[in-house]
């Protein structure tokens, strides 16, 4: 029996693919990259699983792969933060929410904010997508949650530093994932002056 429907389109496989390659080298230049900056373009070809023209044929420069890690990141963080739904809930419950948020992000942003190639569009784009979170830290202090004699400002940037710490402790073996995050929380939360 002939088969008389459509035959399928060469240009899917290879888009597949060509999607998978792509994903393979950004998984590994974001691992490679926020551990060791100065990480060769050969040492993210092989660590993921490609050969350096392969590579090159997807970023021909450090410098566009650079661009690609970061506008993947700014999608994702942009993505996560709607996502953690900042206006439903207490604000410390939804200050929980953005801190598991960062901790997605915390080795790509780190690694970012250190890059001198990252462009100003891209820092911009990170800026933007924390505007929630700086909306989130305005609402608390209104709402007699957080700390008003401190700006907003101050609080989001203790925050990522805070998340900074936490990703620096688990790259370092000195925390598992759980617990740093558990204890930024915390320290957001209930700061480090003991009480008793």
């Amino acid at each position: 029996m002939d088969y008389c429907g459509p035959m399928p389109s060469k240009t899917e496989p290879e888009s597949s693919t060509r999607s998978r390659t792509r994903r393979a080298i950004l998984d590994a230049a974001l691992e490679l990259l926020s551990q060791r900056p100065g990480t060769s373009l050969g040492e993210i070809a092989e660590a993921a699983g490609v050969g350096r023209s392969t590579l090159h044929r997807y970023f021909s420069e450090r410098s566009e792969l650079i661009a690609a890690i970061a506008g993947d990141a700014v999608d994702k963080l942009t993505s996560g933060v709607a996502e953690a739904a900042l206006n439903q809930g207490t604000p410390v419950e939804a200050l929980r929410r953005v801190v598991h948020v960062y901790f997605e992000f915390g080795p790509v942003l780190l690694f970012l904010v250190s890059e001198p190639q990252v462009s100003t569009e891209i820092v911009t784009g990170i800026e933007t997508a924390d505007v929630p979170v700086l909306e989130l830290i305005q609402r608390g202090q209104r709402e007699g949650y957080f700390d008003s004699s401190v700006s907003a400002q101050w609080i989001s940037r203790v925050l990522g530093w805070m998340v900074h710490a936490g990703s620096e402790s688990v790259r370092e073996g000195e925390l598992t994932r759980f617990e740093a995050v558990e204890t930024v929380i915390r320290t957001l939360e209930r700061g480090v002056v003991s009480a008793g």
